[in-house]
Formats: structure tokens, C-alpha cells, sequence
């Protein structure tokens, strides 16, 4: 969608969905998601509140619960019977959000359980997924109707009582990830889940996830560095923001972590209950392996359980064997999905090529999906290792540091050594012939490609070393998904080696390199 002038935004807002023009119009999904193209974008608010040096944080919870009020909620009390799973953390904390779920939906197979309705909300490849209900992404007309229906009631209450303030100022259209989130509540209070997982964006204690305040339980993943300029420099001042979304008397839990991080943790849950799981063991699983690959996934299962079993005890008032998960635990964690997380891909179309998914974008995720594609990748060795090239397809957003990123993949390029190391942007396409719910609005166009080639520099750095003398590794900078992933094909076209392409370093990115392959999955 063309570059829209902010100023002109609030406009558009209420040209799309005031209440006199939605009751002609044909509500339509691309109608949405152009909607969605116009509010302001994730970059730019991150960028206003860091020129305001934090001082926006505090309007964050306000102005939220404002536009909950506006579209017919009173918060807490309304949510506080979706039974929330509130989770926080660096790393991790979609995967805690996919096996929380997978637990839950195998729950209807254990005697006495009656059958859960759950909706999770949690940060994923596109704009509809991100809103999940049973187990699918939301369908188009749901999706396309609670829109709607969210604008119809935010321009209602304006047009009621025009220019409301808080703290002096005015109130106008939600930005994009408020909007997200506006809807995924709404989504969950028309569908009536018994259940709402709920994965927060940036930080926690002003992330627009946080108005809640009775959760059943929180969890807080592993602790890392990330969104510094934001979070804070320290893991103390990070760890400060996680734990932001612990509430007085509600159980938290977390796994292991530093120990600067975790005595935050601690003082933040000084009226709150908070308990330190530690990761499942391979012995523990008794042979069953997790859906979710990686040692790391260890951690994020067992935070997983705890989570099921406190709130299984609050909600149902029934109690779990802390050492001794049922069956219906451990075959959660078994099918337990997600697409583009330590995804292995085969395409016929491109027999000579296997791609290696990870939408990693944290130096601790980064680590961990390094890890994975060096064990992975000596499993899947062609007998002769002279006959395999690997390629790294690498994008980042503006608001990630991409050094330490590349840092621990040049780790492993002394042992996995790359050929080609491409760089591109997180657009799918020049000429959007994509799905077009992966036109989110959250990164702004850069037609000089300045980020690219500072990553590509970046990575010549570190991996043009005399101890990589006779090894060479060729960059490559190109302006979208599609232009990469075109090159990379061309390029199998031309040698006669396999290739074993590990793409990472956005979930953004992983999304759109899913959608031109076509790889379409629930």
C-alpha cells in the first residue's frame, strides 16, 4: 500500500468505518487489511517513545483501557472471564504459547474435563493468524466482521463525545499492534473461549496486553537481550518490564535465569506467588519427543506444564502431579506445532534444495536456531560433503541490532561453513501478489536497502578471517523476499551441489517466504 502521510490517518479511519459509510458498505477482507496499511506503524510508535524518553509508556495502560471502554468492555471485569494465561519473556515465549495450547486442546481426552473453547493472541507470520480460536487461525468473515465492528463502535464513541482527553490530550485512532490487540479481545468475548492465551508484544508493563489484571496465571519465558533502546540496558531494567505483568495474588512462574534477571523477577512478584520450573530432561519425557525441535524447547515445555497445571487447579479445580504430567500433557507436547519455527522444508518444485525455518530475532533465539541447523544439517549430510553448499537468507527489523545476530551464525560457520549469504528486506514483494494479510503494518519501505548492506558488511566481518582463509562466503543484497528466494532457486539451477538454506532472523520474514513458496498451514 502507498506511503500514507500520518496526518491524514485519522481521516482515512473514519472515511473507512464511520458509522453512516460501513452501513452500505461491503465489508470486505481486503478492505481491512488496506485499513490496517493506514494506522501507525509499530516502528514509528517504538521510535516515538523512545524520543519521549519513555514518558509515552505512561499513557500506554490508560489510553487502552479507553478504547476498551469505547468498544463496549469494561476492563478488568469483562476479561476477567476469558481465564487469561498471561506470557512474557525474551525467547521463547511463542513456543511456551504453542505447547500451552497443544496441552489444553489434548485436555478433552482426560476423564471429567469438559470440552474448552481457547483463543490465543500471540505474535506470528500474518496479520489473521495472530488471533487463533480452537486451534485455527480466525476465519476471513470473522476476522472481516469483528473489524467492523471494533471500528464502528471506536467512531460511535468519538462521534458521541468528540475529543476525549486523558492527562489533556486527545485520543484518536489505536495504532496497529493496539488495533491487534483491541480485536483479538473482542474476537475472544464474541467467541466465548474458556480459555485465552495471551502472549504479550514489547516489554510488559506497558505493553496494551497488560490491561489485564486478573490473569489466572503468568509466565515469564527466558530473559534476554532485545528492544534495549526501549526495555532498558540492562537485564535488570528488561526483567523489570517482563515482570511488569506480574498481579497481587496471581501465581507467576518462570524458568532459570541469570541471576541479575532473576532477583527482578523476584521482587517484582513480592505480592505474587512465583515458582522457577526446571527444563524437562529427555529421561522425564520417557522416549516421547517434543513437536517443537531444539534442546532449548526443554525449558519452554516445562514452563508450558506449569502453566496447564496451575491453571487447571484455579479454573477446574483439578489437581496435576507436578513429577508425573498425564498422558494428555505429554501428547500435548508431542503434537504441539509451529510453522516456522525449526521447520524443515522439502519442496518438489526445487528437489536439489531443503530449506531450514527459524523466525529467530533475538541473540539467545539466534543461538539456540544455530544450534539446531548444525545438529540438523550433519543429519542431513549428503554423503559427500563437497557435494553440499549452504546458504543463509538473513533479514532483520530496524529496531533489532543485526551484529549480535550475526555473530552467533558466523559461530557456526566455522563448522557449517555458508557459500552465499543473502540479505534482504521483510517485503514479500515489489508487486503484492501475496497474501495480502502479509502486508502487515509494522516495518517502513527503505528503497536504498541501507540495513541490507550494513548487515552484509557486518557478516563479511566476521566471517573473512584468516582462520577462514580459502573459504569464501559471497553476499548478496536484494530488495524482497521474492527476490532472494528467486536468486537462490536460480542459483541450484547452476551448480551441481545440494543446497541446505537456513532462513532466519524475522518472523516477518519467515511469513513471507512461506507465502510464495506456498506453504500454507493452519
Amino acid at each position: 500500500m502507498p506511503h500514507i502521510r500520518a496526518d491524514f490517518k485519522h481521516l482515512i479511519f473514519k472515511t473507512y468505518f464511520s458509522v453512516s459509510a460501513t452501513r452500505n458498505m461491503e465489508k470486505s477482507y481486503e478492505k481491512v487489511i488496506d485499513f490496517l496499511g493506514t494506522l501507525k506503524t509499530n516502528a514509528s510508535v517504538l521510535e516515538s517513545i523512545r524520543q519521549s524518553g519513555g514518558k509515552l509508556n505512561d499513557r500506554s495502560l490508560p489510553e487502552m483501557r479507553e478504547y476498551c471502554r469505547r468498544i463496549g468492555y469494561e476492563v478488568p471485569r469483562d476479561f476477567d472471564k476469558l481465564n487469561i494465561i498471561h506470557i512474557s519473556g525474551s525467547k521463547g515465549k511463542g513456543s511456551v504459547c504453542m505447547f500451552t495450547e497443544s496441552i489444553l486442546r489434548n485436555l478433552r481426552h482426560m476423564d471429567g474435563m469438559p470440552r474448552l473453547r481457547f483463543g490465543i493472541c500471540f505474535d506470528t507470520r500474518s496479520v489473521r493468524e495472530r488471533i487463533r480460536i480452537d486451534g485455527k487461525k480466525l476465519n476471513k468473515e470473522d476476522f472481516t466482521n469483528y473489524c467492523f465492528e471494533v471500528c464502528e463502535r471506536l467512531n460511535k464513541a468519538e462521534a458521541a463525545n468528540p475529543g476525549m482527553l486523558i492527562d489533556g490530550i486527545p485520543i484518536n485512532t489505536p495504532e496497529y499492534f493496539r488495533f491487534l490487540t483491541l480485536l483479538a479481545f473482542h474476537s475472544f468475548m464474541r467467541k466465548k473461549v474458556d480459555v485465552a492465551i495471551i502472549e504479550v508484544g514489547i516489554g510488559g508493563a506497558y505493553d496494551p496486553t497488560n490491561i489485564i489484571e486478573k490473569p489466572i496465571v503468568c509466565g515469564v519465558a527466558s530473559l534476554g537481550y532485545e528492544h534495549q533502546s526501549l526495555l532498558g540496558h540492562t537485564l535488570a531494567s528488561i526483567a523489570w518490564n517482563k515482570g511488569g505483568i506480574f498481579k497481587h495474588s496471581v501465581p507467576a512462574v518462570t524458568v532459570e535465569q541469570q541471576t541479575e534477571g532473576m532477583k527482578v523477577l523476584m521482587k517484582r512478584a513480592e505480592e505474587a506467588p512465583l515458582k522457577q520450573v526446571q527444563p524437562l530432561t529427555k529421561e522425564s519425557l520417557h522416549g516421547a519427543t517434543l513437536g517443537l525441535p531444539g534442546d532449548h524447547q526443554l525449558t519452554n515445555a516445562a514452563l508450558a506444564i506449569e502453566l496447564c497445571r496451575v491453571w487447571l487447579q484455579r479454573c477446574h479445580n483439578i489437581r496435576i502431579s507436578e513429577q508425573n504430567p498425564p498422558r494428555e500433557f505429554m501428547k500435548g507436547l508431542q503434537s504441539a506445532h509451529y510453522p516456522g519455527r525449526g521447520h524443515i522444508v522439502n519442496d518438489q518444485r526445487y528437489p536439489k534444495i531443503t530449506w531450514f525455518l527459524d523466525g529467530a530475532h533475538t541473540a539467545e533465539s539466534i543461538k539456540a536456531c544455530a544450534k539446531w541447523f548444525s545438529d540438523v544439517t550433519s543429519q542431513h549430510a549428503e554423503a559427500n560433503e563437497s557435494t553440499t553448499e549452504r546458504i543463509l537468507l538473513f533479514s532483520c527489523t530496524k529496531d533489532r541490532i543485526g551484529q549480535p545476530l550475526l555473530e552467533e551464525l558466523g559461530l557456526i560457520h566455522q563448522k557449517n561453513r555458508f557459500d552465499h549469504a543473502v540479505f534482504c528486506t521483510n517485503i514479500p514483494s515489489l508487486t503484492n501478489n501475496y497474501k495480502i494479510d502479509l502486508h502487515h503494518n509494522t516495518v517502513e519501505d527503505d528503497p536504498t536497502l541501507s540495513l541490507q548492506h550494513t548487515l552484509a558488511e557486518t557478516w563479511k566481518g566476521l566471517v573473512i578471517k584468516p582462520k577462514n582463509a580459502g573459504h569464501t562466503c559471497d553476499t548478496h543484497v536484494l530488495p524482497t523476499i521474492e527476490h532472494a528466494i528467486n536468486w537462490i532457486t536460480e542459483y541450484s539451477k547452476k551448480t551441481d551441489a545440494s543446497l541446505q538454506v537456513l532462513v532466519t532472523g524475522s518472523l516477518h520474514l519467515i511469513g513471507g517466504f512461506m507465502a510464495i513458496l506456498e506453504i500454507d498451514v493452519d
